[in-house]
């Protein structure tokens, strides 16, 4: 007869792969590879390592976040500024309710990738506790760099970031 571990110890060991796969996300190399579906519905996914060879810029946001209402916009000027031959900007729409992000990007439409992911199977293992989060990711898939909340006028830090990682 096979022996079945109790359950406090399998609750125990999703817990350790949990805060094992968000240690490797801020003490590791490299980001996490994800899949997400689009949030427009459309079938479309997109996945992490389809990017290698770029450099991605991963924002996590949500529709009641102030901070994320007034990030999306700039970012999306500054995604279309950069260009995605190099680059490319993957949104990451955390609304247990995908409706409230549609709304939003419906009077402030993006030109770059959104996910949806609103049972958090994106977010869940960067360790995603406050919105807006960011992460800056080289060509070889690392992480270079996080960014916690969001002012008007950081987007011109992070394009000066991401040209400096294109060009080297």
């Amino acid at each position: 007869m096979p022996y079945h571990f109790p359950t406090r110890f399998k609750k125990l060991a999703v817990l350790l792969v949990i805060f094992g796969l968000g240690y490797l996300v801020y003490g590791q190399e490299y980001a996490l590879d994800f899949e997400g579906p689009s949030i427009y519905g459309d079938g479309s996914t997109h996945k992490l390592s389809d990017y290698r060879g770029k450099v991605v810029f991963i924002d996590f946001w949500a529709s009641w976040c102030p901070p994320c209402l007034l990030s999306l916009p700039a970012y999306d000027e500054m995604y279309q500024e950069i260009g995605n031959d190099n680059f490319e900007f993957i949104a990451i729409n955390v609304d247990e309710d995908t409706e409230d992000g549609l709304y939003f990007l419906e009077d402030h439409p993006v030109t770059y990738p959104v996910l949806a992911d609103p049972e958090g199977d994106i977010g869940i293992p960067y360790r995603i506790r406050s919105l807006p989060v960011s992460y800056l990711i080289d060509q070889e898939g690392r992480i270079i760099e996080s960014y916690r909340s969001y002012s008007l006028g950081d987007e011109a830090e992070i394009k000066e970031q991401i040209l400096s990682l294109i060009n080297r």
